[in-house]
């Protein structure tokens, strides 16, 4: 994966709010066009947004769909510092092992993620970010 020609850089600023175990607000669009907005756990990995999802649920299949999405960032301690990533899909893996999901879970809980429920399955997504904006950033 060598970063795209349009690729945006995430600058520090970004890069340290990140670093933060905060819920992102992850936006899709559905097939009917509408916006679909998900709190989700996200990791960065070498200037990439990685994320894991159920494929039972819907956001996934959005992303997949339309190859791209936009990720809010807020500052827990500070709500006026914000980072919006607009970012297109350039990867998606399954999770057999739990391996990536398990990293975010630690992250986020400090535990390893819960068992899987029947049939459940697990992918991973990994998002090049395209443009950056905010405040404080």
């Amino acid at each position: 994966m060598g970063p795209g020609a349009d690729t945006a850089a995430l600058s520090a600023p970004v890069i340290q709010l990140a670093a933060q175990p905060i819920l992102a607000v992850l936006a899709t669009k559905r097939g009917d066009g509408s916006i679909q907005l998900n709190p989700i756990w996200f990791d960065l990995q070498d200037g990439y947004i990685v994320v894991n999802s159920n494929t039972r649920r819907s956001w996934p299949a959005n992303l997949q769909r339309e190859r791209e999405a936009t990720l809010l960032l807020v500052d827990r301690d500070e709500p006026e510092r914000y980072a919006q990533i607009r970012g297109r899909l350039i990867d998606a893996n399954p999770d057999p092992d739990l391996q990536v999901i398990n990293r975010l879970a630690r992250r986020y809980t400090g535990k390893k993620f819960r068992a899987l429920e029947p049939g459940e399955e697990r992918v991973t997504f990994t998002i090049e970010p395209v443009k950056i904006t905010g405040q404080m950033i």
